[in-house]
């Protein structure tokens, strides 16, 4: 629905327009034969050419094989990055400039403006902070704001569907996918059936080295997690050991950090980071922002709060905010 409201609202203003589709996986949760199907019928709806390209090996090599890769590292990770940044703004754009395009318009929730005392396009926060997606978005090139179009940062998730619904596009009532694209099982699981591994059994313990348990393998767990660990009490996963093949846990209170690092830096709406700033960190998707101060170490950025933040992953990134500017982000490392 937000793609098909964003090319009808670009063809109200007379832009030449085409829809273009990508094929991932299949069995994906949102670039399904159904989801092509869909595409097929707005764009004929609308009047405008539909284009489709294949990126299954694209999307496999950086977005699955990623996802495994830093899974099995004892991570974190966070596949809808690589996937809008080497994907969609990537083979996707290339793909659509190879057809004719100028400028590229998504259904992304966030807002580009051109601030003119600064001279360069910026990111934004959108007006539904609940749809939000500028924290993905914070690790895309600067470079792509000038050719990206986003109309719906403007409109609320429910406006969206009531003009999609108004203007008669079909898929004005389509459900969303909330979750990754190309999972249908937990992650541990997904990652056995890929690779064809089965993951080693374990020991659980304390934070003391304690004995508590036997683990499933480690790619099934996620810091920060309480449910599926499989002992009585309310234990939270507070630490992989890779080395040992351990299972560290704890209470909640051992999860939060008031210091940490980010790597590999991408800064969307500024040039670079000179100095200490005062900022709001998010630290995962739909997580309330904190105030936090970053400053530049070498290649990394520290990053400390104000207040404790719980569960700081490794392998997700840190998007960093002044007001409802995107100024950047980077990789918790």
């Amino acid at each position: 629905v937000d793609s098909s409201l964003t090319a009808w609202l670009l063809k109200q203003t007379g832009a030449d327009v085409f829809g273009i589709t990508m094929k991932t996986i299949p069995g994906s949760k949102c670039c399904s034969l159904n989801d092509l199907y869909d595409a097929k019928e707005v764009c004929k709806l609308l009047k405008i050419p539909h284009k489709f390209v294949n990126l299954r090996k694209r999307f496999e090599k950086e977005v699955i094989e990623y996802f495994i890769k830093e899974s099995c590292s004892g991570k974190n990770p966070n596949p809808c990055v690589p996937c809008n940044q080497l994907v969609k703004f990537g083979d996707l754009w290339e793909a659509a400039k190879k057809a004719g395009a100028e400028f590229m318009a998504t259904g992304h929730y966030a807002i580009i403006e051109y601030d003119l005392c600064k001279k360069r396009y910026i990111l934004k926060r959108p007006a539904d902070i609940k749809k939000d997606q500028s924290y993905i978005l914070s690790m895309i090139d600067h470079k792509l704001l000038s050719r990206l179009i986003m109309p719906i940062g403007v409109y609320t998730k429910e406006e969206t569907r009531k003009m999609a619904k108004d203007v008669g596009l079909p898929v004005f009532d389509k459900a969303e996918n909330q979750d990754l694209c190309f999972l249908h099982k937990t992650k541990g699981c997904f990652i056995e059936q890929w690779s064809g591994k089965k993951a080693k059994h374990g020991r659980i313990i304390d934070k003391k080295g304690n004995y508590l348990g036997v683990h499933r393998g480690l790619i099934h767990y996620t810091l920060g997690q309480r449910k599926g660990i499989g002992l009585k009490n309310k234990y939270y996963v507070i630490g992989l050991n890779l080395k040992k093949n351990e299972l560290i846990v704890g209470v909640k209170n051992d999860l939060y950090t008031s210091s940490f690092y980010v790597e590999r830096p991408n800064w969307v709406s500024i040039s670079k980071l000179e100095q200490k700033m005062k900022v709001e960190v998010i630290v995962r998707n739909k997580s309330k922002p904190q105030t936090a101060y970053i400053s530049p170490e070498g290649k990394k950025v520290k990053v400390k709060t104000v207040e404790p933040i719980w569960a700081v992953s490794k392998g997700q990134i840190a998007a960093f905010l002044k007001k409802d500017v995107v100024i950047g982000g980077g990789w918790i490392c």
